[in-house]
């Protein structure tokens, strides 16, 4: 059993899809106070269904039936990082669950909030293409417990207890997020090389808050790209990960 540290960035599916999802406007709930001249009021409600527009496009990403898995950022316990990242989403499910299942049992998968919502985007999106799941990510009603959430492990029982990804990563004194989320998308699309960069922030500070929680030992260092590149391409075998040229991190 291998260990490895994910992330995945998500973004919505094409409007062209997301036209057929939108829930219904309402221009009557759109409060207008004391206008009286018929265009100010039509502007008005015009904007308000704009915005409501937005606001289901911004959140589109965050839900399964609404996003898709644009990218997911591995990095092994060997200190190889990876980007699994197809045009076709079936194809970056079907390669991530390769690298889950393990070769003789599944492999220790340590995110942070992955079980909150990484691991379930994933499984409903795969649940839409009907690619298979390795057995030995639930156990019945509950995750296995080579799925390892770091926010739980963080919050010890306290379910109220608050804390993101960067706010905890700043409080450990190991570092700090370099962008937005939601701005992943349109980076992925118009600048890679910064979007990669941003997943591999992310993935870094999952081992590093790690280790400080004492769930697992890497040696944590910078990452930096090596002369060739996977990004979009088949994953390497399994045997061959620790090896490959890929994104690697300095010791």
């Amino acid at each position: 059993m291998e260990t490895f540290f994910f992330d995945i960035e998500t973004s919505p599916l094409p409007e062209r899809e997301l036209a057929e999802m939108f829930p219904p406007f309402d221009p009557a709930e759109v409060k207008v106070g004391n206008l009286k001249d018929p265009e100010k009021i039509a502007a008005k409600r015009a904007e308000a269904e704009a915005n409501y527009r937005r606001e289901f496009m911004e959140r589109a990403a965050l839900d399964p039936l609404t996003g898709r898995v644009l990218a997911i950022g591995l990095l092994s316990e060997h200190g190889e990082f990876y980007v699994i990242g197809h045009e076709d989403e079936e194809a970056t499910l079907r390669e991530f669950w390769t690298v889950c299942q393990g070769e003789r049992r599944t492999d220790r998968m340590i995110g942070f909030n992955s079980r909150a919502f990484d691991l379930p985007f994933l499984i409903r999106r795969s649940f839409k293409h009907r690619v298979g799941i390795p057995c030995g990510i639930r156990c019945g009603r509950y995750w296995a417990e080579e799925m390892v959430d770091l926010r739980e492990e963080w919050q010890l029982g306290d379910r109220q207890a608050r804390g993101s990804l960067d706010t905890i990563a700043k409080y450990l004194g190991v570092g700090q997020k370099n962008g937005y989320g939601e701005d992943f998308a349109r980076l992925w699309k118009e600048n890679r090389d910064w979007a990669v960069e941003y997943l591999r922030r992310d993935v870094e500070l999952t081992a590093k808050i790690a280790e400080v929680l004492r769930i697992a030992e890497l040696p944590v260092g910078q990452f930096q790209p090596s002369p060739q590149e996977n990004r979009g391409q088949s994953l390497p075998k399994r045997e061959q990960l620790s090896t490959c040229e890929s994104y690697s991190i300095v010791k």
